[in-house]
């Protein structure tokens, strides 16, 4: 998978491809924000010496992590949809608390691809991490 195919909305990825994209983007998005909160001093920046300007950067930094991560979140949550032969809208039912949520799981995470070609185009190789690749 190249860089340029994260931030992608179309196409489609199967359920091994978008699970380790989401963890991907959880496990980075989780040492980005320690490590901005280790450099800012965890919100006490009088103790740190980081002020003024390199407080905007720290925060800046910050926001542009956070737009990244929920831009490739949401990117392969509607290739996901597409694999399924759903609009990317329909991630608009994820919003509910609970039921979202329940839907979301079961139909991105839990449910099977199209076989065939779709509306989305062809389903991807088996570029998805095989016990073959992961042991050569």
């Amino acid at each position: 998978m190249s860089l340029f195919e994260l931030y992608s909305f179309k196409g489609r990825i199967g359920r091994r491809r978008f699970a380790l994209t989401q963890i991907g983007v959880f496990l980075f998005s989780y040492f980005a924000t320690f490590l901005l909160i280790v450099i800012g001093g965890a919100g006490y920046a009088s103790m740190t010496g980081v002020r003024g300007v390199w407080e905007a950067v720290v925060n800046g930094v910050g926001v542009l992590t956070a737009v990244q991560a929920a831009w490739i979140s949401v990117a392969a949550a509607v290739r996901r949809c597409h694999d399924r032969g759903l609009s990317g809208w329909m991630l608009m039912f994820a919003m509910p608390p609970v039921i979202g949520q329940l839907w979301l799981f079961l139909s991105l995470v839990a449910g099977p691809g199209d076989r065939g070609t779709n509306l989305y185009g062809r389903p991807q190789a088996s570029a998805d991490l095989s016990p073959v690749a992961v042991v050569a």
